[in-house]
């Protein structure tokens, strides 16, 4: 029965597994043709350019894209708050691409104007991909992504063709036919009834805040955990350690996409569940057993080709052992995220954010003591692995207490004991 139930599951993630495929590889492909026609100079700003819109990404779908699937986005108090508090965040968007833009290419307003609506693009875009995802939609999600992957290529190929070359403004125009060609794609494939009623309001802004700014703030703690991971070692090691470190994390970045999509598809059907009254019984559990064996299973694969791969994608060796450190990450990532999914889709985000900041800290502390002790750089993942062994264990707990206590049918907030109205 158990086998029976977790290759069911494997079943479901399958579709939500090949978005984060298509969205990794476009970006992959994206960073390659940069990486091949742009110059190092340009290819450098096209990489803070691209970390700026992660960024912007993380902290939006924090705060807007999860409140769809976890809060009740067709509540009259709710519904209006969800649409000020997106309109407000494009604004932000648009806004920090411009100034970002204006610095690094010395004032060049044309770029800084394309660049900053891409970004705005790029971010409603994501708002259609967030409510399939809070339908269960996920075929839709690839169709979805499919039609972005097709936007940018076929505009930034006609358009290097054309002009034989590509520019950093190039790369950017096409990225935002690819989110166009998304938007109306995503206006095709979500139902009238998600598009009525999309007016501002002020009345729900507190309760969406009380969720959705923990959640946010949360989603930005393991980036930020990985860029203060690259100056530690840069710092007590060198930039050529940076680029060691990154080289095994390379290389399993499959691996980060499987765990990806898992999430996508857990925290969509946990807070179905929470909305129906229903109880997820132990599918937390099962999700983490099948998530670490195959992270496990796919790790051990990837480190006995670890050389040959390595030459491939960074053309040099990779030492096993750093590979295995990273490896053992996303292991422990893979096994506390289906319980950060039932636990945020009971609105506990602010529990879930002191858990990971604790481990994070944790990890980062652990790393920072064995490079001043001389360790090689092959032990940071590993202990930053073991920092994370704390909010596994907590979050299993928390997880498993809220499951007992949970109402039927419950209308209140256990954390901040805000009414989140229900239809």
């Amino acid at each position: 029965m158990a086998v029976r139930g977790l290759h069911r599951l494997a079943g479901k993630i399958g579709a939500p597994v090949i978005s984060q495929g298509l969205t990794a590889g476009t970006s992959l492909l994206l960073q390659i043709v940069a990486a091949r026609t742009l110059g190092l100079t340009e290819y450098g700003s096209f990489a803070v350019f691209l970390a700026v819109l992660v960024s912007a990404t993380a902290l939006y779908t924090g705060y807007v894209g999860d409140s769809l699937a976890v809060l009740d986005r067709h509540d009259p108090v709710t519904r209006p708050a969800l649409v000020t508090s997106a309109l407000a965040a494009l604004v932000l968007a648009f806004a920090g691409g411009l100034a970002t833009s204006l610095i690094l290419r010395d004032g060049d307003f044309g770029t800084a104007l394309l660049y900053a609506a891409m970004v705005v693009g790029w971010l409603a875009e994501e708002t259609f991909r967030r409510l399939l995802i809070a339908r269960q939609e996920f075929w839709k999600l690839v169709g979805n992504d499919v039609a972005y992957l097709l936007g940018t290529f076929a505009a930034l190929g006609a358009w290097s063709l054309t002009a034989r070359t590509v520019t950093l403004p190039m790369i950017f125009a096409a990225m935002g036919v690819g989110t166009v060609a998304a938007i109306v794609t995503g206006f095709a494939q979500v139902p009238a009834a998600e598009l009525r009623r999309v007016r501002p309001g002020r009345a729900g802004l507190r309760a969406v805040a009380s969720f959705a700014g923990w959640r946010s703030l949360h989603a930005t703690l393991r980036p930020a955990a990985m860029l203060a991971s690259r100056v530690l070692v840069a710092n007590l090691v060198s930039l050529t350690a940076v680029g060691i470190l990154e080289t095994g994390r390379l290389v399993v970045a499959p691996l980060q996409v499987v765990i990806n999509g898992a999430g996508s598809f857990l925290l969509a059907g946990f807070a179905a569940h929470e909305r129906g009254g229903r109880g997820a019984g132990n599918l937390a559990t099962r999700a983490a057993w099948l998530l670490v064996g195959v992270t496990v299973g796919g790790g051990a694969v990837l480190s006995v080709f670890a050389h040959p791969l390595g030459r491939l994608m960074t053309g040099q060796e990779v030492d096993p052992l750093l590979l295995l450190g990273w490896v053992a990450y996303l292991g422990v990532w893979a096994a506390g995220l289906p319980y950060v999914t039932e636990v945020v889709a009971r609105k506990l985000s602010r529990a879930v954010f002191t858990i990971r900041l604790v481990d994070s800290l944790a990890g980062l502390a652990l790393a920072l003591a064995a490079l001043l002790a001389g360790a090689p750089v092959a032990a940071v993942p590993w202990l930053m692995a073991l920092g994370g062994l704390y909010s596994v264990l907590r979050l299993r707990s928390l997880a498993r207490r809220t499951r007992a206590e949970r109402p039927e049918r419950s209308r209140i907030d256990l954390e901040a004991t805000v009414r989140i109205p229900h239809v």
